[in-house]
């Protein structure tokens, strides 16, 4: 048994000499196995480590039973412990989530908080884990990545008993007389992984394949070194798509196999989704299908993302809904603008000598009736222009300066109506700009907050 540890972390590099590690004890067997197991090459290594056990207050004496019992394997085995305690049927109301998902993250919360930025944190799935998860994620619907199963290091997670069964677990700690505790609600089929582990797995031992739980190990491997070398080739791909931050070129996109179409579309939310398996294959294929489509088309992607066909690319970002946003500018009264970040003053006199002043421009007074609005765009709003011999449309200007969308109703304009005389960083109208006939100007200047 020890052999096989120390084989599969020396086989994925999951240890260095001196290392902190943090290891997730519950009082179950799986967990108390590895508490023995990394005691057993603590001194190998020269390992620190630190014991941590989150009591969920869910299940009364028991929970204190095994908290007490984990205080005690740190006196034995001479370690730090760490106690978390939480409400987690509260917590799970307070999130939204399940028991069960609540449970999950308040736990790697705690073990990420102990480790700090250098430490290793080693928690005990097992090959049983593994086929557990594989079927979970295949009945949900699932590609090639999640069929890779649970990976055996990811950043600073480690799982040393990744390649051991739960039967040479449990013999493990019959033979050093290592006492565990198990909790009821494992043998309780109402949870999905527990009628995978209690009847589908048991089920296909018996009828179809005595040895599935190693046969899809073995699958998981093959499909993780594939996914690794498939997502090396998107990668690449999608350097070479992308054209700007999170845009990519729809041309070169279309040039590619629609595999690698698809990761390079899930590799444009890499930045702003922790966790990407809720971007579906649907998610995927609607964006995907912006490539067909004409500028200004958007897709929704959960987690407040966005997809958006704009020209000739399609880029993602956040759906950041941007308040319609109004001011009153009369003459000589100084308002604060917060989209400007400055203040806004209308006045026919000089700026006084002493202002700080940002920007300055000048109306033709006798064009204008006061007051005027410092607002976001809306429909209908023009914008003369000499060059064209007349106005054009805000929306079109947008399009054709290349304005991305997202940053179209947080740019300030100053307007008479659905006359646009001002817009913030780009332009002012030509029929309102103060010019070689105007007689009585109107300044405009935007002073320092």
């Amino acid at each position: 048994m020890l052999y096989k540890v120390k084989n599969t972390i020396e086989k994925f590099n999951m240890l260095e000499k001196g290392d902190t590690v943090v290891i997730g004890v519950s009082g179950g067997a799986d967990s108390v196995c590895l508490a023995h197991v990394m005691n057993c090459i603590k001194e190998e290594y020269d390992l620190h480590i630190i014991l941590v056990h989150v009591n969920h207050q869910l299940r009364g004496a028991d929970a204190d039973r095994d908290e007490a019992y984990v205080m005690s394997l740190g006196e034995k085995y001479d370690c730090d412990v760490r106690i978390f305690s939480y409400d987690v049927a509260k917590l799970a109301k307070e999130r939204g989530l399940t028991l069960e998902e609540t449970g999950r993250e308040l736990r790697y919360e705690a073990f990420y908080k102990t480790a700090g930025e250098r430490g290793k944190i080693a928690v005990a799935h097992n090959i049983n884990d593994n086929c557990e998860t594989m079927l979970m994620r295949f009945f949900r619907g699932t590609g090639i990545k999640g069929l890779g199963g649970i990976n055996p290091i990811r950043d600073n997670i480690i799982r040393p008993l990744i390649e051991i069964s739960r039967a040479e677990i449990e013999g493990y700690c019959l033979e050093n007389k290592l006492e565990y505790y198990t909790d009821y609600t494992n043998n309780i089929d109402i949870y999905t992984r527990n009628k995978i582990r209690l009847k589908l797995i048991p089920f296909i031992e018996k009828e179809l394949n005595p040895n599935i739980v190693n046969t899809l190990y073995r699958t998981s491997e093959i499909m993780a070194a594939e996914d690794k070398y498939l997502s090396e080739a998107a990668q690449k791909a999608y350097n070479e798509c992308e054209v700007s931050p999170k845009r990519i070129d729809v041309e070169r996109l279309k040039a590619y196999d629609p595999v690698i179409q698809r990761r390079i579309i899930r590799l444009g939310f890499v930045d702003f989704s922790a966790d990407l398996h809720d971007i579906s294959y649907s998610n995927v294929e609607n964006v995907l299908s912006l490539a067909e489509k004409e500028s200004g088309r958007t897709i929704e992607l959960p987690h407040g993302l966005r997809a958006v066909r704009e020209q000739s690319t399609i880029y993602f970002c956040r759906s950041e809904e941007r308040k319609p946003f109004f001011y009153e500018i009369n003459k000589d009264e100084k308002k604060y603008c917060k989209e400007l970040g400055a203040y806004i003053l209308l006045t026919d006199k000089k700026c006084e000598k002493n202002a700080k002043l940002l920007y300055t421009i000048s109306f033709d007074y006798d064009k204008i009736k006061l007051p005027l609005a410092l607002r976001s765009r809306k429909a209908g709003d023009k914008i003369y222009i000499a060059g064209i011999g007349g106005s054009k449309s805000l929306k079109k200007l947008f399009i054709d300066s290349k304005v991305p969308m997202v940053e179209r109703d947080g740019i300030p304009i100053l307007a008479m109506g659905s006359d646009v005389l001002w817009i913030s960083d780009m332009k002012t109208s030509d029929r309102y700009k103060a010019g070689d006939t105007t007689v009585n100007y109107l300044h405009m200047y935007l002073l320092e907050e």
